[in-house]
């Protein structure tokens, strides 16, 4: 056994101490000049008439020097005497003498500025900026998922492999005290990468706001529609009470005419009848004038000179893609817009979002605003009346409204992006607790693509099975695909009765996995949609809290259980 004396950490990461690279003068001068240098060069490039490779220069120095305090600042909270602590230190300097966190920000550095040249400079500024925000936080999250599984699973492994682990255990610390200190290292290593991310992309999306503009209109969707934090409202029924009522009488006709089966699932079709009637409110025939009502804009008339109606309509019974949609609008009884006294149609192509810019001094004083739509479509080849409109309910007719800053709403998305790679560090410590480095790191990549791809990998099961409840809970699912299979054995369907079986296992199984689309507010951040203090809160109390919680439960279990003497490190 080795003596209780040893260090916790080997020998090639000691040798890594700030203390020892700082001993030798020249080094000492190292970081200084460099800067110096770089400072230079930038400034340089900015009087020579090139900004942009000025602020790229600029740029990479920033995030190098935001990585070195971030990682200083990491150190200083670990220096504590706690094992726990000790275990955490040594992970996040394992971490370092990789070089991990340099060729994370190496490709951050280089992938940032190539991004924007992939991107039409013809198109709509504030296009390209969602464009750029989306991908670039996106390809981070990516890259951070796979360095944090890789980090977890080599630290456990490499300590198991090498024997490492006895140093520590024979210190006064238990198993589970092992695994939270790895927990809590690499939890704080990504923290530091992923502030590194939030200052670059956050530096070059202003950067790349501050491009020109082909227009008026254009700038201000920018600063309007990107840079900020918008809250969603949706439209309520003008006549509330009475088209519950009307709902709540189709549902009692169902009932007369088909009892029996009414009564199988009734809150199924108690939600088909109510879908159904809603779709029917959101559709705008030829003689009809729908109207939708938007309540809780007195903080935006106060605040905003502007609010965004955003609208994706339909052209229904049309087989041309992208057809015209005309409409005319009135916004609280008044026809809008007016132009040189003539109420104005709006012409807009089906099936794609647009975004229509509403005064809120349209708004009443309590705060509400009727939207009222008539269809003004012309009549197709053929036929007799205008082809109807349609929106989607929901996201296919909704307000928008300035609650918040741009700024605000990106923290809280890179919050949530932690809180993800909190939970697959948890992942990949619990597998490594187990299994050899390249099943456990498979393990944690199934976890991760799992997560991220749970709604597409829930509808491919489905439609494998010939089964598409996409409403039904994981009890409901097993008992009809426990049925399906009976079925299929009594006619002697073998192939088809075999299906059920896996895909119960795998329902099993992402009913465990939490959803990261649930939890991704990179779409948001993009659009300028606020992300809620409830959501984050949320986000950060299942993936951070409680799955770390329950996970680490799992690979302590499974490493109490593990001899450490006898491995075969494969």
């Amino acid at each position: 056994m080795p003596p209780t004396s040893h260090s916790i950490t080997s020998p090639a990461i000691t040798s890594l101490d700030p203390e020892t690279l700082a001993s030798s003068p020249w080094r000492r001068l190292m970081w200084p000049l460099a800067a110096c240098l770089v400072v230079m060069v930038a400034a340089g490039l900015w009087w020579s008439g090139r900004p942009a490779a000025a602020a790229a220069i600029a740029g990479a120095a920033v995030l190098t020097l935001a990585v070195f305090l971030g990682l200083a600042a990491a150190r200083l909270l670990l220096s504590g005497s706690h094992g726990v602590v000790g275990v955490a230190r040594a992970v996040v300097e394992e971490a370092v003498g990789s070089k991990t966190p340099v060729l994370f920000v190496v490709a951050l550095v280089l992938g940032l500025p190539v991004l924007p040249l992939a991107l039409d400079p013809g198109e709509r500024l504030e296009y390209r900026l969602q464009f750029f925000l989306n991908w670039s936080l996106s390809a981070a999250s990516f890259l951070l998922a796979m360095v944090t599984i890789v980090l977890a699973v080599g630290s456990v492994c490499g300590d198991i492999d090498t024997q490492r682990i006895h140093m520590t255990l024979v210190k006064p610390i238990r198993r589970w005290q092992y695994l939270l200190g790895k927990w809590l290292g690499i939890v704080l290593l990504d923290a530091v990468l992923v502030g590194v991310v939030g200052i670059g992309v956050y530096w070059a999306a202003v950067a790349f706001g501050r491009l020109p503009a082909g227009d008026a209109a254009e700038r201000s969707a920018v600063d309007e529609q990107g840079f900020t934090a918008r809250k969603i409202a949706r439209p309520e029924h003008p006549q509330g009470a009475e088209f519950e009522a009307a709902v709540e009488a189709s549902i009692d006709q169902a009932r007369k005419d088909d009892p029996r089966g009414f009564a199988r699932d009734p809150a199924g079709a108690r939600r088909r009848i109510r879908s159904q009637r809603v779709l029917e409110w959101h559709t705008v025939s030829a003689d009809v004038v729908a109207s939708y009502l938007f309540t809780g804009l007195a903080p935006a008339k106060r605040s905003a000179s502007v609010v965004q109606l955003r609208l994706k309509p339909f052209a229904d019974n049309v087989g041309i893609d992208r057809a015209p949609v005309r409409f005319a609008l009135w916004l609280n009884e008044r026809p809008y817009p007016v132009k040189n006294g003539v109420h104005e149609d709006y012409t807009l192509t089906s099936g794609r979002f647009h975004t229509i810019e509403v005064p809120t001094s349209l708004i009443d004083e309590a705060g509400r605003l009727r939207v009222a739509i008539a269809n003004r479509n012309l009549v197709p080849p053929g036929e007799t009346r205008p082809t109807a409109i349609s929106f989607s309910p929901g996201k296919g007719l909704e307000l928008l409204y300035r609650v918040g800053s741009f700024g605000g709403n990106f923290v809280s998305g890179l919050v949530m992006m932690l809180a993800k790679l909190a939970m697959l560090a948890a992942a990949g410590l619990a597998a490594a607790s187990w299994l050899g480095f390249p099943i456990a790191v498979l393990t944690g990549l199934m976890v991760y693509v799992s997560a991220v791809a749970r709604g597409f990998l829930a509808d491919a099961i489905d439609i494998y099975t010939g089964l598409d409840r996409p409403d039904a809970t994981f009890t409901a699912m097993a008992r009809l695909r426990g049925s399906l299979l009976l079925e299929r054995l009594d006619k002697l369907e073998l192939w088809d009765a075999f299906k059920p079986l896996p895909s119960i296992a795998a329902d099993g199984f992402l009913a465990l996995v939490p959803s990261f689309g649930k939890h991704d507010g990179v779409t948001e951040i993009a659009t300028g949609r606020l992300l809620p203090l409830s959501q984050v809160l949320a986000t950060c109390g299942e993936l951070a809290v409680l799955y770390p919680l329950l996970l680490g439960c799992i690979g302590w279990m499974l490493l109490e259980r593990r001899d450490l003497v006898n491995v075969s490190g494969s």
